[in-house]
């Protein structure tokens, strides 16, 4: 008699099924086991699967994590969005709402006040106060949140690439160890790249040479920023001055007349104001702490020079462009923005010029900073207004 295999019984089979059938003497269907070779391909096939479900477990895991960083990273980026957004205003509504004076900006209590609304009589009150903010750059902690610093720098106070002329432009670039035919190569470029002809000058570059060299042609009209100016043909050669520029403003756009030299940097007192090294700028420089120039001969009396024909050129009351770095005191990162008052628009009163975010390169601790000395906040500026309650000092 022939034997069979071992019989698996399998309930509920049906006799045309694709399996190995038997029926067994008791007249049931039972179902062949398996040929012991099976196994051989079962275990690889189990391992597969086992090593896929491994896979994608670590593939999804890693997807999950790389998308919880990325999570972290677009909450922090939104958090610092609403930090710079909800500080710049509150420097747009201390430096709309309070009064300008050679010093600074005024943000006491008013020691004299205008004795009534009339236009002279604003004209002619003395709106210093017992508590200001120097906007010559120096920081200050915000008082709304001690883990920020502000510096606010005035636009009169530095060299405007849109306005400034040769000779002014020579001495500051003298400043920074520039040398000779690479001024007259900047200085060409940079009023070739302004101006609204095609007419180059002898060192100048206008649109052919730009395109021949593969660059975006001149504006023929205003710097947007500071930064275009790293387009003109040979800018990029001015290492020194944009070191100097990306850790404290030297150079400006503001649309701004006048030049304060009671908020510039001790390069460009040198370059404005004639007769004046850098030796003489630094003593400008501490006497103004002392007292504020008011007058060109202030000036010339500090800086022991003659001041011929520039007193139309001085403006000693800042300007409503001004140059604001914000600072995390905890990551040293920094934020660079330019803010123009507009008090004749009523719908928007101000604008940003532009924002940039400075490189890692030049960020510095802010642990130096006496954290007592603060930039008001909100309830402090409209706490002090007291009767008089706006005032701009264009």
């Amino acid at each position: 008699m022939e034997l069979l295999p071992p019989l698996i019984r399998r309930s509920g089979t049906r006799p045309d099924s694709d399996w190995p059938i038997q029926i067994g003497k008791n007249g049931k269907h039972y179902m062949r086991a398996a040929p012991p070779n099976s196994h051989g391909f079962i275990l690889p096939l189990t391992l597969w699967v086992i090593a896929a479900i491994g896979f994608a477990t670590a593939v999804l895991s890693e997807w999950v994590s790389e998308a919880v960083t990325n999570a972290i990273a677009i909450q922090e980026k939104a958090n610092a969005e609403i930090a710079f957004a909800n500080i710049r205003n509150e420097i747009i509504f201390a430096v709309a709402r309070r009064p300008y004076t050679n010093r600074g900006l005024q943000v006491g209590t008013f020691l004299s006040p205008p004795t009534g609304s009339a236009f002279q009589d604003i004209l002619s009150a003395n709106y210093e106060s017992d508590r200001m903010i120097f906007l010559d750059g120096r920081p200050y902690v915000l008082a709304s949140d001690t883990k920020y610093a502000v510096q606010v720098q005035d636009g009169r106070g530095l060299v405007n690439l849109n306005t400034v002329g040769r000779e002014h432009m020579e001495r500051f670039l003298s400043a920074f160890q520039i040398d000779e035919d690479d001024r007259d190569l900047l200085i060409d470029t940079l009023l070739d790249y302004r101006d609204a002809d095609d007419l180059s000058r002898l060192s100048g570059a206008e649109k052919n040479d730009y395109l021949r060299r593969g660059l975006h042609p001149p504006a023929n009209g205003q710097l947007v920023s500071p930064w275009e100016a790293q387009r003109i043909i040979g800018w990029t050669r001015g290492t020194n001055l944009w070191d100097a520029q990306y850790e404290n403003p030297m150079i400006t756009t503001c649309r701004a007349s006048g030049f304060n030299p009671n908020t510039a940097p001790r390069e460009v007192l040198s370059a404005y104001i004639t007769g004046v090294s850098m030796d003489r700028a630094d003593l400008l420089a501490k006497h103004r702490e002392i007292a504020p120039f008011r007058n060109a001969r202030n000036i010339g009396d500090a800086a022991g020079v003659i001041l011929l024909n520039q007193p139309f050129f001085f403006s000693f009351i800042p300007g409503r462009c001004l140059i604001i770095d914000l600072i995390d005191r905890e990551t040293n990162e920094r934020i660079r923005f330019s803010l123009t008052l507009l008090p004749l628009q009523r719908e928007q009163p101000w604008q940003i010029d532009y924002v940039l975010r400075i490189p890692k390169a030049y960020w510095r601790s802010m642990d130096q900073i006496d954290p007592s000395i603060t930039f008001p906040s909100p309830e402090e500026i409209a706490g002090t207004t007291g009767r008089f309650e706006s005032a701009t000092g264009f």
